[in-house]
This record gives structure tokens, sequence and C-alpha cells, in this order.
């Protein structure tokens, strides 16, 4: 599998998606977390709740309100559907300011005859600290559905999903924060992030394995790239087996 947009490499990554995918991102300005939370306009959601001091600040010159990227999935040489991810706005959960980031993948009208996929996912992911506050899911992958709904108390280091309690390490991670804050990292070859993530009610080790530099050329240009390898562990939007290699950039 190659391409050339980190986010979207991450997110293959993360929901474990088995198709060969093209990316043609817009374009968009990435605002600082001092204009996020001053500015409450273009895109961000209007509150009266008080805003609570950080758990942790990172630096993040990589994302912002207004980004959405779309993609075209292949299955092979088949072209199987689109998948976009979007940050509408910035919200206020429980006093610390989040970003709502989306996620989304559906079939075209020709593989929906065969395998009929309507996915959204979307994650409130601290604006200062990059690390996930609540996580909600609801799949339509063939004949199976999900619907989920899970909370991470940041401050008492527990989650709550469809009733149940469970412990979580300090900022812990979704499928979707989990691949927005590699974006904030900066990676060379040889090196191996560890991440906590939380899926289903299970926390699991996401290790990501960077080997090498390399140059690709795609229809959107040339780009110098790392050659990247996850290792997970768990079920998401669409299932892989088998060894995935990346290139991003």
């Amino acid at each position: 599998m190659k391409i050339s947009i980190l986010s979207f490499i991450l997110y293959s990554l993360l929901l474990n998606i088995p198709l060969n995918t093209q990316a043609f991102p817009q374009q968009h300005p990435v605002a600082s977390k001092e204009a996020l939370l001053k500015n409450r306009g273009n895109g961000t959601a209007e509150t009266s709740e008080p805003v609570l001091p950080p758990l942790r600040e990172l630096d993040n010159q990589a994302f912002g309100v207004g980004e959405k990227l779309d993609y075209i999935i292949r299955y092979g040489s088949i072209k199987a559907g689109y998948s976009r991810l979007s940050i509408p706005e910035v919200i206020n959960f429980k006093g610390y300011p989040c970003y709502r980031i989306i996620s989304e993948a559906w079939s075209n009208k020709f593989f929906s005859r065969f395998y009929k996929v309507q996915d959204h996912v979307e994650s409130y992911v601290d604006v200062r600290g990059i690390f996930s506050w609540r996580l909600e899911k609801h799949l339509r992958e063939g004949s199976y559905r999900k619907d989920l709904v899970v909370y991470h108390d940041q401050l008492s280091h527990l989650a709550y999903a469809d009733g149940d309690t469970f412990k979580i390490p300090p900022f812990v991670h979704d499928v979707l924060s989990a691949m927005y804050y590699v974006r904030t990292l900066t990676l060379s070859p040889g090196d191996t992030v560890l991440i906590d993530n939380q899926d289903n009610a299970k926390v699991y080790p996401l290790q990501i394995v960077v080997h090498k530099r390399e140059k690709i050329k795609i229809k959107a240009g040339k780009f110098t790239c790392l050659v990247v390898e996850p290792h997970l562990k768990t079920p998401a939007l669409f299932k892989q087996k088998g060894r995935i290699v990346v290139h991003l950039t």
C-alpha cells in the first residue's frame, strides 16, 4: 500500500483497511491552539462553559479546524468506496476544548452489491493534550452492526461504555485520536512509537515502526516518505489480515 498523506495512512492502519487508497486532499489552514481557544466562531462551538486548565500540552502544527481530507478506496484494481476525515469544530467537553473529529467510510454503488459499508465514527480529542475524551461509533458493514459510545475519564483513569466501567492508562487514545496524535510527532528511520489504545472496551498497544525513507510518485505528485509498519491487535472498521507497510509524509 502506498500513500502520501500521513493522516489517512494512520487512519488506514488503525482502522485495518485492506485497500489501496488514493488521496486527493483539499488544503486548509491550520489554526493555532490559542486561536481556537479564544475564537469560538468560524467552525467552533459557542459555549458558556468555563475552560479548565490543561492536563498536558503538546505542540501541534499538523492539523486544525477546517481540515477535510477525501479519499478513494480501492480493493486491488476495483474502486470500492470513499472515505473522509474532517475536523468541523472545537467543542467544550466538560470544560476541556476538544476537536470534534469525524471519520466516514462508505462503499460505492457497485461494491455495495457485494458488501455494503456505511461507517461513522466521531472522537473528541483534547486540543491542548491530543488525547481522547469520547468515542462514538456507528458501524454498518454487510450484516454487521455496531453502535457504541465510550467516555474516557482522563482524571480518574476510568472508561465507561454500555454500562461497564474499566481502567484506562493516562492519556489513552481511541482509534482516531491515536492517528492524529502520531501526526504531531517528529519521526525518523529507526524510531518505534508505542501508543495505548482503547477499542471495544479493551486497551491494547499499537506499535509503529519507522523503517526508512523512500521516494514515491502518485497522481498527487512526488513525495519523500517514511516507510512505516504498524503492529496492532484489534478489530476495526475494515478487517485486515497480514502485514501492512505504508509510505507516509
